[in-house]
This record gives structure tokens, C-alpha cells and sequence, in this order.
């Protein structure tokens, strides 16, 4: 019984990576990422806390909407990571995801502490 406890425990502390890698979800390559940001592309996004409406736009542009307000920002990819800034959201800090297919229309962000970010729905 002390055995299955620790195993839980250790799974409990696994980062998404290997999940992800376990689970056989993929990471999205510098390729797969520009293709799928770089067009004129409307998606959901879910979290715990909040559920946005995000545009991106070739030229690099996003513009997100939610129940009490909406943003304008940029979005880039470098080094097969998702990396955006917004006007007011995060005090205009820029934040990079590493970015996974859960299936052909959902994706999950994992920020660079290794935590879930957001999950993503295309509509």
C-alpha cells in the first residue's frame, strides 16, 4: 500500500512533458506552430478562472475578447515555442508556452515553469 502511495505521489509530480510524451499527444514544432498561428484564425481558450475568444492574424497581431473586456497584442514563435505580449493583460509581460495536440481541434499551453497554461478549441 506504502508503494502505490509513493507511485502516486511521484506521477503527481511528473511534469506535463512526460505526460504528454506518455500519453502520446504532440508537441508542435516550429513548422506545425507557424502554420497554425501565422493565418487569420478565431479560437477558444479555456482555464480555470476565465474563457476567451482569441483572433490571431498573419502579421503576427491577436486581439482577445472575455465576459468583462478584451486586449490587443503580438504573438511570435521562436525556438518551437508560443510567445505572446498584450497591451493590459499580464502587465504587457510576454509569456511562451510550449504548445501540445490533445486532438485535431484542442491544444493545451504549458508555460515554462512546466504548469498548464490554457486549453485551446479551434472553432
Amino acid at each position: 500500500m506504502a508503494l502505490m502511495g509513493v507511485v502516486f505521489s511521484f506521477y503527481g509530480c511528473v511534469s506535463h512533458e512526460l505526460r504528454f510524451g506518455m500519453s502520446g499527444d504532440k508537441r508542435l514544432n516550429q513548422g506545425e506552430l507557424e502554420q497554425l498561428f501565422y493565418a487569420e484564425r478565431t479560437v477558444r481558450f479555456s482555464s480555470s478562472s476565465v474563457s476567451a475568444t482569441v483572433t490571431y492574424h498573419p502579421d503576427g497581431r491577436q486581439d482577445i475578447e472575455w465576459d468583462n473586456g478584451k486586449d490587443t497584442g503580438h504573438f511570435r514563435i521562436e525556438n518551437a515555442e508560443f510567445c505572446s505580449t498584450w497591451a493590459r493583460l499580464r502587465h504587457g509581460a510576454e509569456s511562451c508556452s510550449t504548445v501540445y495536440r490533445i486532438n485535431e481541434e484542442a491544444y493545451e499551453f504549458i508555460s515554462s515553469d512546466g504548469s498548464l497554461a490554457a486549453t485551446m478549441h479551434l472553432k
